[in-house]
Formats: structure tokens, sequence, C-alpha cells
């Protein structure tokens, strides 16, 4: 999500999140590569905004099924820059709950 962010977030290379899995109990190490280009800030928005909105409701294993995150980001596609925080919210709520 800092990669839109301006200092040494922009450079190229990986990052690592570390987690602890619920089923069963396991710590776990997940690496990856940086995209070659930032996303665009409304696209990290919407993210950031169904993972608060999914993980708050409890429904945080719906983002682990492929069809499902699918359908979700299938009517998330080409919202319009000039809609405001509130009404994109709502947007992604009727998505993911839709």
């Amino acid at each position: 999500m800092l990669g839109n962010q301006p200092g040494p977030f922009q450079r190229r290379g990986g990052g690592h999140l570390d987690m602890t899995l619920r089923h069963p109990y396991e710590d776990r190490k997940l690496t990856f590569d940086r995209h070659a280009r930032a996303y665009p800030l409304l696209d990290t928005f919407l993210l950031e905004e169904l993972l608060s909105q999914v993980v708050a409701a409890d429904e945080a294993p719906r983002l682990g099924d492929p069809d499902e995150l699918t359908r979700v980001v299938g009517r998330l596609a080409q919202p319009s820059p000039r809609m405001t925080r509130r009404r994109l919210s709502a947007a992604v709520e009727e998505a993911w709950r839709g």
C-alpha cells in the first residue's frame, strides 16, 4: 500500500508479510516482489477499503476464494475518480456484499 508514497517505498525489490494463520495456528512469512510501477491511488484506496470492510465484518475467509474475489473485483471495475470517499466506500460494500 505504501508504493504510492514518496520516499524509500518507491524503490524496487521485495518485501514480506509475517502472519499467523488460524487454521491451523502456525506462523508464516510470505515474500513478494514489488510491481514494476506504482498502482493508481484510486486502486490503492479501493483495496484498502475492501480489506477493511471484509475484515471488520469477520468475512476475511471470503478473500481466499479466487472466484469470489474475481467477482468482487469485477464489480469494482472503473469507478469514477470524481466519486466522494463515502460513495466509493458504499460501492466497495455493495461489490462484496452483493
